[in-house]
């Protein structure tokens, strides 16, 4: 399979063509069906990436098998030509693999643009997909001379491939600006985003974008960029635009005073009356995201509601804004899940929709208690699962045409009886098992439309929560439309005539209430009252409440309730906080938790209550003052720890192949969290992490106590201990270089920050934990877990250990099941 080279043609059993631009085209390969199990997993089987996890060559010759497809069938390597349009298709390259090589003259870098592909290993190095097929990946690469080795994992059936040559070092790579538009109404300092590429082998460092926007310049410093990667970055323009137009600002790049690059972006000057869209910095990770908006005609005195509206897979939010006439008592609100697939309204896309409603409640001074929740499609699902979620923020709302579970749609779990281990799994995806919290539907009121004729997401979806639903909930409505599809509009009347008829209540007021979470760091908060620790870190925990409340007659004569009675029922919760602000008008208050009667409260009328279990009863406690402890604000499981404007912190105290393994795998989680989420990531080497310079940043560390110098000042206290040739677990040590390791830990000179630990214990175990499946939506790990790379071959079974730490992260209170 080796290359001839010749003036302008590449001859080899995978022929290439070489243009006049010197762009090199791929002809043929060779392609093999798709053998993984388990896909909304990072516990997955898959035998051909096995092999390359276990450093077996990557040789495939035509009709050798790999293993049973999805289908039952053997599945084997077979030859494949590009189309007509130069593209690979097959079904086999839905989750299969494409095999490609390149015989280069010399060594030397290139731009590798790919699109259709899950992940691609470019000589064994790991580098981002482009599963929407949204041609958005273009990779510096250094190639070697003679034989590379292109292993790209399939998306959804089409991967289209070049190799380009590098025209500039550092440029600007104009395709997926994030930008926002101008207001005719406002002049003010706006923030966008433009990706820039470093083509070269070191990081880049002293660069400033200046953009001019009607003869005023804005500069923007930028923070530093890691060799042969690409980095979406932010930059500041000024509006001073009054009236609707279209303009173009230009924007420059600087390295110290030299201009690198430039290039010009057109911005739409719009009225307030228009739809239109804004930016904001993230707190997830320093990254520009957007939000688009349809304000309404709010007449001068009233506060507006908000309609937060979450849009289908593809749409983004300026479409779904687009859809809404204005209303005259609110304000639509869409956010975009951080992309148009995104996280399916989950774990990331989760955090961006209730960190736009948070933006948007305070700018926008919209009434907390008149806030509303809908979406069509993925947008429906996330409804279900936002709004099961985040009970206490919604007075109704309206799934349509959605989904309800992650696991009802095209996931069916397992029927045998899981292990333990495959429990402990399982417990850190809680939070998308919408069945399992539905009692939060009752804080709100539910309107589900869909229609009969859906050939997307089923109407079964929809008459499941209806008969669910039935079982328990006195304020649902249900409209299922004759003959319609799954595409029949978001804006309809009958919605916001039933959001209109809802509105938060009182806590004074509220009777009957019940809230269960998967953990109070997903979410915590219900009425008056606050999770603030469970008992058992691997199961839901949760409460159920009733008080008395005034009579129609008291509340006519606005007479207020003398004596006020809570009782509250729990689950699986250690610590917890009742808000007795709603009390302030009672003379006494008393309140009875499972067995345990607390008879004289008044004092605390108006005021916070905490309340602490020991020994199998309930006693009044002071407010934590020990916020290293888990908490609402840092709880865990691992994905967690991706938030908080993390950095990337690779190693550079290990031997050549370790820091290598760092760096790169430092860079594929950055390439495939910016894809997936939009996401903008600084990727710092060891050495240049300080804890003053990164404060209250969470962290996530690559290597090991061996090989990464962060590791000292981060994580020398940590019951989870990793070092060439074993992990040691509390009072446990396993032994081996073939162990994987994943773990979260609190920062401890921060109250909000964690640290995530992408580790092993050698090469193998470093390999173990190369994939990052723990991106997708659904796909999750406990606080920590040790595997070897068997699992790619055997699965749950080569799971050594998965569990929790304590409250007080250690491990002797935690939960951790271990193999046999």
């Amino acid at each position: 399979m080796k290359c001839k080279v010749r003036f302008l043609l590449i001859i080899s059993f995978f022929s290439l063509q070489l243009n006049a631009q010197g762009i090199i085209t791929f002809k043929e390969g060779l392609v093999v069906g798709a053998t993984q199990r388990g896909t909304r997993s990072v516990v997955f089987t898959d035998p051909v990436l096995y092999k390359f996890i276990i450093n077996k060559a990557i040789e495939p010759i035509e009709k050798d098998s790999v293993g049973l497809g999805r289908d039952g069938e053997v599945q084997r390597w077979e030859k494949i030509e590009v189309n007509e349009k130069g593209v690979f298709k097959s079904r086999k390259l839905r989750g299969g693999y494409l095999y490609i090589t390149y015989n280069a003259a010399e060594a030397g870098i290139k731009i590798f643009s790919i699109s259709g592909h899950s992940e691609v290993y470019i000589n064994r190095v790991p580098r981002g997909g482009d599963v929407y097929n949204k041609h958005l990946t273009f990779h510096p690469v250094e190639l070697k001379k003679g034989k590379n080795i292109f292993f790209i994992k399939g998306g959804r059936g089409e991967v289209s491939i070049k190799l380009l040559p590098v025209e500039k070092e550092i440029s600007f790579l104009k395709r997926d600006m994030t930008i926002p538009d101008f207001l005719t109404t406002e002049t003010d300092t706006k923030v966008g985003s433009i990706r820039i590429l470093n083509s070269s082998t070191k990081t880049v460092k002293n660069l400033k974008i200046v953009a001019e926007s009607n003869g005023q310049k804005t500069e923007t410093n930028i923070s530093s960029i890691i060799p042969l990667s690409m980095r979406k970055v932010p930059y500041y323009v000024q509006d001073v635009f009054t009236k609707k137009d279209t303009v173009r600002v230009k924007i420059q790049l600087f390295q110290g005073s030299e201009l690198i690059d430039e290039s010009s972006v057109l911005y739409k000057v719009k009225t307030p009356e228009q739809f239109y869209s804004r930016t904001f910095i993230s707190d997830i990770d320093g990254s520009v995201q957007y939000f688009s908006v349809k304000e309404g005609n709010i007449k001068e005195g009233e506060q507006p509601a908000m309609f937060l509206s979450l849009h289908g897979a593809s749409v983004e939010a300026r479409r779904q804004a687009a859809e809404y006439k204005a209303k005259d008592w609110g304000h639509v609100i869409a956010p975009t899940n951080r992309r148009d697939f995104g996280f399916d309204w989950e774990d990331w896309g989760r955090w961006d929709a209730m960190e736009v409603q948070e933006i948007a409640e305070k700018m926008y001074q919209t009434n907390p208690k008149r806030t509303y929740l809908t979406g069509h499609s993925m947008g429906g699902h996330g409804t279900w699962q936002v709004g099961v979620t985040f009970p206490n923020k919604w007075a109704a709302i309206a799934p349509i045409s959605g989904w309800y579970s992650l696991f009802s749609y095209g996931n069916k779990t397992k029927t045998d009886k899981p292990s333990p281990i495959e429990n402990m799994m399982a417990s850190a995806s809680h939070s998308s098992h919408t069945l399992k919290l539905s009692k939060n539907y009752l804080h709100h009121g539910v309107y589900i439309q869909h229609g009969d004729a859906d050939d997307v997401v089923p109407v079964d979806e929809a008459r499941f929560m209806r008969s669910h639903l039935g079982e328990f909930h006195p304020d649902f409505a249900y409209l299922e439309y004759e003959d319609k599809k799954h595409w029949f509009g978001i804006d309809f009347k009958t919605i916001f005539d039933y959001f209109k008829w809802h509105t938060i209540p009182n806590n004074t007021d509220v009777k009957n209430f019940e809230f269960r979470t998967a953990s109070p760091g997903v979410s915590s908060e219900s009425r008056y009252i606050t999770l603030y620790q469970k008992d058992k870190q691997n199961d839901f925990c949760g409460i159920k409440v009733s008080q008395n409340v005034r009579t129609e007659k008291q509340i006519k004569k606005n007479e207020t309730l003398k004596k006020r009675s809570i009782t509250i029922k729990t689950e699986n919760l250690k610590k917890f906080k009742v808000d007795l602000k709603h009390c302030i008008a009672s003379d006494s208050i008393e309140i009875q938790i499972d067995t345990n009667s607390f008879n004289d409260l008044a004092s605390y009328k108006g005021k916070e209550v905490w309340f602490e279990k020991g020994n199998n009863s309930w006693e009044l406690s002071k407010k934590p003052s020990n916020t290293f402890e888990k908490n609402p604000l840092r709880y865990g499981n691992f994905k967690e720890a991706f938030k908080n404007n993390m950095v990337f912190v690779y190693a550079t105290k290990g031997t050549k192949s370790e820091n290598e393994w760092s760096f790169n795998k430092a860079r594929f989680d950055a390439e495939t969290f910016y894809y997936r989420g939009n996401g903008s990531i600084d990727i710092i080497p060891d050495k240049d992490f300080s804890l003053k310079k990164f404060k209250d940043r969470s962290v996530i560390l690559y290597g090991n106590a061996s090989t990464n110098a962060a590791w000292e000042s981060l994580l020398s206290k940590s019951p989870i201990q990793v070092k060439r040739g074993e992990v040691r677990v509390g009072k446990k040590t396993v032994k081996g270089n073939d162990l994987g390791v994943y773990f979260t830990y609190p920062r401890k000179d921060s109250k909000t920050a964690s640290i995530g630990v992408v580790s092993g214990t050698g090469t193998l175990g470093f390999n173990a934990v190369m994939p990052n499946s723990y991106f997708r939506s659904g796909a999750s790990i406990p606080d920590m877990m040790i595997l070897s790379p068997s699992v790619y071959n055997k699965g749950i079974e080569e799971v050594k250990a998965a569990g929790y730490f304590g409250n007080d992260w250690t491990v002797e209170n935690g939960n951790i099941e271990w193999k046999n």
